[in-house]
């Protein structure tokens, strides 16, 4: 079979004020023994699943542009003769911008990898600062013009609005100069305060005044307005691209297919099972695999409608139909109907309208009950 692979790499330098994904500073000292066991852990999974190619792969973390060149090669090399990438493959690593440098671009270049995600975040530095960001907006800069000069042609770069402090007219100027960068494709979010992350703390204490509910809601109606009259359409939520280069391993998530996570607290779907692996110090120590389930029909059911509702083409009907029954497909084009506002139909498909995203999950729950 073929899926997608993910790898997830737990190193950083320091650890960002909104973060809680599984990322430890001060410990790449360990990197070569991460890779060993990473590479164990594929080829565990090829006996178990039979994977004989990958579509698309993601090299996340962290930071895996902490890595240094021939540990990236190590890695890479590792991985793609276990799982051969199909011809054309999307391979994607993650770079702070404060952390790339050319040899290792040039190592990426030579491992296979084709896509480049950066976290360019904001371009003002003060904003930066704020949310422990170890870049200033000029490093972001010539990270994006070295990674294009070096040979990448498809870069995306994430930013991010809702920041403490921050204004429209800041989120405006950081567009702007984003834009002008060599790149194809923005991640453009809001800030979510998640529970035992610093920032989550000092807002809590009323130690930082963040936008309001419609601020931020305005911030993202002008990111819209502004990214696309850039060349850059939405097809998600909160991504933007120049038609051709949409993110194709994140719509594998958003759209149910099969997909391996190695790495400490990787997540897979393969062949209708979820799990996950445990954290760091369990998983170098062997473990793996952990909470495994299998998603009965209407679990199914719920995620495809989470999930594909995220993306502006919305979810195809007749393939609801298909999978679910004509009773389901039914009911939520009745539903749709009762959420005229916020749901359409249009050329077989249901999507969310603009102001739909805007209550993505209140829609769909609303959906959802329709098909119980």
């Amino acid at each position: 079979m073929t899926a997608s692979l993910y790898i997830h790499i737990p190193f950083c330098v320091k650890k960002c004020a909104y973060c809680d994904f599984e990322s430890y500073p001060g410990i790449i000292s360990d990197a070569d023994g991460y890779i060993t066991r990473v590479l164990g852990e594929a080829l565990d999974a090829r006996k178990e699943f039979g994977i004989t190619g990958v579509s698309t792969v993601y090299i996340g973390g962290g930071t895996p542009s902490l890595l240094k060149p021939e540990q990236l090669k190590r890695l890479a090399g590792g991985l793609f003769e276990l799982f051969p990438p199909i011809k054309d493959a999307e391979i994607s690593m993650e770079a702070n911008p404060g952390t790339l440098n050319e040899p290792l671009l040039r190592a990426a270049l030579d491992a296979g990898i084709n896509r480049l995600s950066i976290g360019v975040q904001s371009a003002d530095d003060r904003l930066l600062k704020k949310i422990g960001r170890i870049h200033s907006f000029e490093d972001a800069r010539r990270s994006v013009m070295l990674a294009h000069d070096v040979g990448f042609g498809n870069i995306s770069c994430d930013l991010m609005y809702g920041l403490p402090g921050q204004t429209l007219s800041q989120l405006e100027d950081s567009i702007f100069l984003t834009t002008q960068l060599e790149h194809v494709h923005i991640s453009c979010y809001s800030l979510i305060l998640e529970e035992n992350t610093p920032l989550n703390q000092d807002a809590a204490a009323g130690r930082l005044v963040l936008p309001d509910e419609d601020t931020v809601c305005e911030m993202q109606k002008r990111a819209i307005r502004q990214l696309e009259g850039f060349g850059f359409k939405r097809y998600e939520i909160s991504n933007y691209a120049v038609p051709g280069y949409e993110c194709r391993h994140n719509t594998v998530y958003w759209t149910g297919g099969d997909y391996l996570g190695l790495g400490c607290a990787a997540h897979s779907f393969i062949n209708g099972d979820r799990f996950s692996n445990p954290y760091y110090n369990e998983y170098m120590s062997g473990k793996q695999h952990v909470n495994r389930y299998t998603v009965k029909a209407a679990g199914r059911l719920e995620e495809t409608l989470m999930l594909e509702t995220r993306l502006t083409r919305g979810v195809s009907l007749n393939d609801i139909a298909l999978r679910f029954g004509e009773n389901v497909k039914n009911k939520l084009t009745a539903s749709a109907g009762q959420l005229k506002d916020l749901v359409e139909i249009k050329d077989g498909f249901l999507k969310l309208t603009e102001e739909g995203f805007m209550l993505h999950n209140a829609v769909v729950y609303k959906l959802i009950e329709a098909t119980e």
